[in-house]
């Protein structure tokens, strides 16, 4: 016999036991009772995937998001792949008002044995808040965003009491951050076309310059290149170099922002969407047999312990006298 069931013996005869244990039986049937009302939450998970170490990032290089340090043949930390920022995204206000603004339709139910009905409504009108201010705590309840630092994979968990509202949501989530990387592409794009139009512009009007110079000096000094004159023959070398080097100039630039105003329309998928999220069929939260037990547990240890309060009292004092 261990020293504390000598303990418990020693403090309490085993009528007394009687009372905390009815107590505790109370005090789970009422839990229970109360529970059973209780609606169910179901939870649905959309899972994305890193750039799987493929060379040059993938899609989220192209966005200017990300870019990897190391080079193709070496696989990028899990630390610092794509996901990392993803989940900055997905915490902002604008992904915050895209998802509370939407409006959605589902089945639900106010209470667990209630009538299942039809609403259609934002997840603002869900949440009972009069603005998106008042809506951003609540919001972290329903929207979860977690990242594993080792493999890179990011999951959006999104948990009500709508199955159909849980998967709508995941999936506005995950749709918004797909829209919004695509948006951030297209920027930068427009960015690029711009700057390198106002560039091609400056660049052909000194290839036009350099033009007219060469045909000006090859009208004034006919058969140059067969001159009996070094210095002639130099400076009409030089001029032609410098119009073909600055032809080249141009064609560059035309070609990188002919790629600017293609990535300027791009929108191209840039999400490895692994999962993009499942109608949920079983709960995920309460958990009535679990409350049941920690509440009859707590209000029985309650009981007994205040039954026996001045034995317990007792035997402190008196072991602490005795050292």
């Amino acid at each position: 016999m261990s020293k504390f069931q000598t303990l418990i013996r020693r403090l309490t005869p085993r009528e007394s036991l009687r009372r905390p244990l009815r107590h505790a039986c109370l005090a789970g049937l009422a839990t229970a009772a109360v529970t059973v009302c209780l609606p169910n939450d179901y939870r649905s998970q959309a899972r994305i995937l890193s750039d799987m170490g493929h060379p040059g990032g993938g899609a989220s290089l192209r966005t200017g998001v990300w870019a990897p340090t190391a080079p193709p043949e070496t696989p990028a930390p899990r630390e610092d792949g794509p996901t990392v920022i993803y989940v900055d995204i997905l915490k902002s206000r604008r992904m915050a008002e895209q998802l509370l603004l939407q409006e959605y339709e589902y089945g639900c139910r106010p209470w667990r044995f209630a009538r299942r009905r039809r609403t259609r409504g934002t997840l603002l009108d869900y949440l009972g808040a009069d603005n998106v201010d008042r809506a951003m705590k609540p919001l972290k309840k329903v929207l979860d965003i977690q990242r594993d630092p080792k493999s890179g994979l990011l999951t959006i968990s999104v948990e009500t009491t709508s199955p159909e509202l849980s998967l709508q949501v995941v999936r506005k989530a995950a749709e918004s951050l797909r829209d919004f990387l695509v948006e951030l592409g297209q920027d930068a794009g427009r960015d690029k076309a711009r700057f390198t139009l106002g560039r091609l512009r400056e660049v052909q009007d000194k290839y036009a310059e350099l033009g007219r110079q060469f045909e000006r000096f090859q009208d004034a000094n006919r058969n140059w290149e067969a001159s009996p004159s070094p210095n002639l023959r130099f400076r009409g070398a030089q001029m032609r170099e410098e119009l073909n080097l600055w032809r080249q100039v141009v064609m560059n630039l035309t070609l990188n922002h002919e790629q600017a105003l293609l990535e300027a329309q791009n929108d191209t998928q840039t999400l490895l969407l692994m999962d993009p999220g499942s109608l949920p069929l079983e709960k995920s939260r309460p958990h009535r047999a679990l409350i049941v037990c920690a509440v009859a547990s707590a209000v029985g240890a309650g009981s007994w312990a205040v039954r026996n309060r001045t034995a317990i009292l007792n035997r402190i004092l008196a072991k602490e006298h005795s050292a």
